[in-house]
């Protein structure tokens, strides 16, 4: 995201294949996928508030 490159080949390969169906995937989907930034911001939020599950799930992800 935001021009972020990964420095590992297959990395950069997959994202380049997965990345045109990641919106039919989230409308399919939208409680099973998620982005590295959303998963980043739900961390800093349960890092300040804290949070009833010890293992969060990628609903609980979307829903911090």
């Amino acid at each position: 995201m935001h021009g972020v490159r990964s420095k590992t080949r297959w990395y950069r390969v997959l994202y380049a294949l997965t990345t045109p169906f990641y919106p039919v995937l989230k409308a399919l989907l939208p409680n099973g996928i998620t982005t590295t930034e959303r998963v980043g911001r739900a961390m800093l939020a349960v890092a300040r508030r804290g949070y009833s599950r010890v293992v969060l799930q990628t609903r609980d992800i979307g829903s911090l």
